[in-house]
């Protein structure tokens, strides 16, 4: 069946991929194809738990500024 994802999880994935895009090369060609291109190594790279506090972490840094 694969591994199921709860709301917080893929939330977190998401905000993720979507700081690494925003500073990456690619942040002048933001669509739907480079936003999947930096969520899918995503899964490989860190466990479901490292990835909430991850993202946490970024939300954090990004309300301090």
């Amino acid at each position: 069946m694969g591994n199921l994802y709860t709301y917080k999880q893929v939330e977190a994935f998401a905000l993720i991929g979507l700081h690494n895009l925003l500073n990456s090369a690619n942040k002048d060609k933001i669509n739907l194809n480079t936003f999947k291109m930096f969520l899918d190594p995503l899964e490989k790279l860190h466990s479901k738990e490292f990835a909430i506090n991850y993202a946490n972490s970024l939300l954090e840094e990004e309300n301090k500024k």
